[in-house]
């Protein structure tokens, strides 16, 4: 069967299936697409912590290089 009459039979089974299904296909199709064209859609969690992170950024709370490198040396299984 070739590729378009897949697509066709596909599409037909798809508008069988209840409104969710059908809505959580297209978002995962969108996000097929957009990952081939290097698009990532935030959703809202993200975009609300990447604000955080803005902000903790502008009030300077951040960890310091060495405390950083402290937090890694005390985990950091021995060679």
């Amino acid at each position: 069967m070739a590729a378009k009459d897949q697509l066709q039979t596909l599409i037909q089974r798809i508008t069988a299936l209840p409104e969710d299904d059908q809505a959580e296909l297209l978002r995962s199709l969108v996000e097929m697409s957009a990952g081939n064209l290097g698009i990532y859609e935030l959703d809202d969690d993200e975009r609300a912590a990447l604000a955080r992170s803005g902000e903790d950024m502008r009030h300077g709370r951040f960890a310091s290089d060495e405390a950083v490198e402290e937090m890694f040396a005390r985990y950091r299984p021995a060679a």
